[in-house]
């Protein structure tokens, strides 16, 4: 009768390998430290920037290519953006392309394209002063950008109220006169056409007040939700040298000495499934 496989039974041809799998480990860390200590040294600079909340007419938030997380980093990573940034900085721009990273994660819980998105950009290089200035000139580019396409819809309410505002003017100047003309009609024939004069003005004056309430409403909407932000700035870098970073790199090749030293004690052993599968 064939014995029911354990967990014990591959402990026990472990514990045989144990040696082998120590001396593994302790090879890989090792070559993990050096290779931590081998290669340049670089430093990695971080700013952040939201990218306002696209809305509708009506304030219903939508997704678009400059504000969806799924599209907004490739719309960050333009030519014209990474041009710009060159230009900026004195930076050659395969140099910016190479080093600069983005990630505009999702919101938990809400909708892929309709929800506010915040830009986190990275920049590294060997460089620490060179990846600060490429960072930040980055955050300030592309909050120049995203500040533009909502400064244009801006305009539009700030022109739409200017014109309802003027025509309150005109409207409450017109009423006025047509006030001044019933204390003065002398026939019902005029009494009659000052009030209507009077009431067509006070109709439109309301038509006009709605308006001008719906546009002020939309401005002070765009401003408070849709307007993008410099979230912050880089005031520091992390260094692939640094004590916390060479400690990652020694212990992720140590793990992979473990992986590979029970590969090769149950090559080299044999595993418990492939005995009893022979025997």
């Amino acid at each position: 009768m064939d014995r029911e496989l354990t967990l014990r039974d591959y402990g026990r041809v472990l514990w045989r390998g144990r040696w082998l799998i120590l001396a593994t480990t302790i090879a890989a860390a090792l070559a993990g430290l050096a290779l931590s200590f081998a290669r340049t040294t670089t430093y990695t600079a971080t700013a952040r920037v939201s990218l306002g909340q696209a809305t509708t007419i009506s304030g219903i938030p939508v997704g678009t290519p400059a504000t969806a997380p799924a599209t907004a980093p490739d719309v960050l990573g333009s030519d014209a953006l990474v041009e710009r940034v060159a230009a900026r900085t004195g930076v050659d721009a395969e140099r910016i392309r190479d080093g600069v990273d983005f990630s505009v994660p999702r919101t938990p819980g809400a909708q892929a394209g309709n929800q506010p998105a915040i830009a986190t950009i990275r920049f590294t290089d060997r460089d620490r002063s060179v990846a600060q200035e490429v960072v930040n000139a980055y955050a300030e580019a592309v909050l120049q950008t995203a500040t533009a396409r909502v400064g244009r819809l801006q305009s539009v309410y700030r022109r739409r109220i200017a014109e309802r505002e003027r025509e309150l003017r005109q409207l409450d100047a017109r009423a006025a006169a047509a006030e001044q003309g019933l204390r003065r009609a002398a026939t019902d024939q005029a009494l009659a056409v000052w009030q209507t004069l009077l009431l067509a003005a006070q109709d439109r004056m309301a038509q006009v007040r709605l308006d001008l309430a719906n546009q002020e409403l939309a401005l002070l909407k765009s401003q408070e939700i849709e307007q993008p932000q410099l979230v912050s700035r880089s005031t520091e870098t992390t260094s692939s040298g640094s004590p916390a970073a060479r400690l990652r790199a020694t212990v992720f090749a140590g793990v992979i000495g473990v992986i590979l030293g029970v590969a090769i004690t149950f090559a080299w052993r044999g595993s418990p499934a492939g005995r009893a599968a022979t025997a």
